[in-house]
């Protein structure tokens, strides 16, 4: 009867333990004003959702939307959205899948949409530090306001950073780069990184900083490269 009794005791604890949620998915947004010699007002929305059921497959999509007023007349306006899918040959290989879209009206890119396939190589694997390069092909389909539709192939790599500083803190960093196979010249460049620290059991605040760099613009005299810096909110579900 005691023997019984120690085993429940100890039992209890492990049933009670909840497996781990496979979906992990967050939404936030965020608002700066400031008032002077000029009044600017910056938003941003943003979406992030992950499916790892811990098995070879994994889901990953964003959504960012970026916009900033100045004196009432539009500085930003940008929307960026990414999905992929991996599938993990080993510890270190994978192969993956991947739709993104970019908006930029200040670009003059009414949408870009890339599908690309390709596979990856984790360099650095471990708890608490992931480092990956990949490299992928498909297809650019990009509407520019002033030229119209194009279609053309497209190569792209990739470089990925995380790093969970500490059970509530994580830094994340990414690179890519898209070159359009009829004009290596028209490439577009991204770099991102974001420090997200959990202040509540469901909310997280994040301070991200992104930079987008367009080597040939499709109108002469377009900024090829943008910055932004900003802070948002997120709640996770």
């Amino acid at each position: 009867m005691r023997r019984t009794v120690l085993l429940l005791l100890f039992a209890t604890p492990l049933l009670a333990q909840a497996p781990p949620k496979p979906w992990a998915t967050t939404f936030g947004g965020g608002i700066a004003i400031t008032s002077g010699n000029s009044d600017t007002r910056n938003y941003n929305l943003s979406f992030n959702t992950k499916y790892d059921p811990k098995t070879a497959w994994l889901f990953k999509a964003d959504a960012l939307y970026l916009l900033g007023k100045s004196n009432g007349e539009k500085q930003v306006d940008k929307a960026t959205a990414d999905a992929r899918e991996e599938y993990t040959f080993s510890k270190r290989t994978f192969a993956f899948g991947e739709v993104s879209y970019l908006r930029d009206p200040f670009k003059d890119i009414a949408y870009s949409i890339a599908p690309v396939a390709g596979v990856g190589y984790r360099l650095i694997q471990t708890t608490t530090q992931t480092l990956s390069v990949d490299g992928a092909a498909g297809t650019v389909i990009e509407r520019d306001e002033s030229d119209g539709r194009t279609t053309s192939g497209a190569l792209k790599s990739g470089e990925n950073y995380e790093w969970a500083i500490s059970p509530t803190s994580k830094l994340t960093q990414k690179l890519t780069g898209i070159w359009k196979t009829r004009d290596f010249a028209d490439a577009l460049y991204h770099f991102d990184t974001a420090l997200t620290t959990t202040v509540a059991t469901r909310v997280e605040l994040k301070l991200a900083y992104a930079y987008d760099y367009k080597n040939k613009p499709a109108v002469p005299g377009i900024k090829k490269g943008d910055t932004a810096l900003f802070a948002a909110v997120l709640l996770k579900f």
